[in-house]
């Protein structure tokens, strides 16, 4: 298993994470970050840019498998973040995070 840092205004996080699709990262918040938030599970890149977040780990899995085949999230997330808005990809991402639960991590 890996982990993934992200930050909080309390500073980096580090948890464990799994990597259900190359460069696609699901992790835990911890209780303390966020805690009236019922959305405890992010799918995240693995440079530290979070997709969406889930009220479960397999919402959040099945959701980065859903998006796995729109780029190559094992480069960096400007090159895929490119990738996904060049080749018109956008609102296929956001509709297959929606239809698998996810909430935008700015919501």
């Amino acid at each position: 298993m890996s982990t993934h840092t992200f930050q909080t205004s309390a500073g980096p996080v580090t948890v464990p994470a799994s990597e259900p699709v190359p460069g696609l990262q699901v992790f835990e918040i911890p209780a303390d970050v966020s805690p009236d938030s019922n959305y405890r599970w992010i799918a995240a890149h693995h440079d530290g840019a979070a997709l969406a977040s889930f009220a479960t780990e397999a919402a959040a899995t099945n959701a980065a498998q859903a998006v796995g085949p729109l780029a190559d999230w094992t480069r960096n997330a400007m090159t895929a973040a490119n990738e996904i808005s060049l080749s018109g990809k956008t609102e296929r991402l956001h509709v297959l995070l929606e239809a698998h639960g996810g909430q935008h991590p700015n919501a």
